[in-house]
């Protein structure tokens, strides 16, 4: 048993009980239901649980302070100077708990493009923008009247309409192309688009698996369609490897080949290898071991 000190409360610790053991139950027809011993026991239960209590609230029973012993009539000389210690304790408690909230906020926004592994619909649709940003397009989701597309991004070299889809154990079939292909057309149809935008499916296929065990992300159909269509491909396994090493190093020269190979590409993208990052070639200048990562 643990008291507290500065109230009637007891944590009582009890050891494992088996409250399920074999003569507890038995079958009557089709049901199952308690036998004698079973409701004998949880008489005693109950009981020995009601008569523990009482013990203790008895043998430790605090009693609140009446508002009138509380009043400077009754004040003692150390209480005041505990009061004010105890005051600048909760202000450092407080700053402490919103300096915690506040990073908790920019370790959910600096672990976003993570979600490109494993997430789906908009919290998927997010991390793409975001990764875009990174390649250095400007990227919004558009929403106007009855149309709505996933993404629309453009960059000094093109501008480009993308669909996002995530499937938890399967590859993304056409049902998404479809629909960006219906994007384009519509996109097209307004007064100030002169040319139609080139069209990327994001697909995160089979995506509750580790990138390194999972098939093709897109179907046979998917790729044929693709191809007909001048669609680009992008898996976002693929796109988190591109961005995590521009979060990693600033690189405008690998960020252009990425937005490149984004407007160039029919069929799957495959984005261009990260140079070796400088502590790497360091060290293997200087004969050391580098780590496989």
């Amino acid at each position: 048993m643990y008291r507290s000190k500065s109230s009637a409360g007891t944590l009582v610790l009890l050891p494992d009980m088996d409250f399920s053991p074999p003569n507890f139950t038995k079958r009557k027809g089709e049901s199952e239901v308690w036998t004698p011993a079973a409701e004998q026991f949880a008489g005693a239960f109950t009981a020995a649980v009601v008569a523990l209590d009482k013990a203790l609230r008895s043998s430790s029973e605090v009693t609140p302070e009446p508002p009138w012993a509380a009043t400077k009539k009754y004040a003692l000389a150390p209480e005041a100077e505990l009061r004010v210690q105890l005051l600048d304790a909760e202000r450092h408690v407080e700053e402490a708990q919103r300096k915690k909230e506040e990073l908790v906020e920019s370790i959910s926004v600096a672990t976003m493009p993570r979600s490109l592994l494993y997430e789906k619909g908009k919290p998927l649709e997010a991390a793409i923008i975001h990764a875009l940003t990174i390649f250095g397009f400007k990227a919004e989701p558009y929403k106007e009247s009855d149309s709505e597309f996933d993404v629309v991004f453009e960059s000094a070299e093109g501008r480009l309409i993308g669909e996002a889809e995530g499937k938890d154990c399967k590859a993304i079939n056409i049902d998404k192309l479809r629909q960006l292909s219906m994007n384009i057309h519509e996109d097209l149809q307004r007064e100030e688009i002169s040319t139609p935008a080139k069209a990327v499916l994001f697909g995160n296929g089979f995506r509750l698996q580790e990138p390194a065990a999972r098939p093709d992300p897109f179907t046979d159909k998917c790729y044929s369609a693709a191809s007909t269509s001048s669609t680009a491909l992008v898996s976002t396994a693929d796109l988190f490897l591109a961005v995590q090493y521009l979060l990693a190093n600033s690189d405008p020269v690998y960020a252009s080949a990425c937005r490149a190979a984004l407007l160039s590409t029919v069929g799957r993208v495959v984005f261009p290898v990260p140079p070796t990052p400088p502590a790497q070639v360091d060290a293997k200048m200087a004969g050391e071991e580098v780590p496989n990562c």
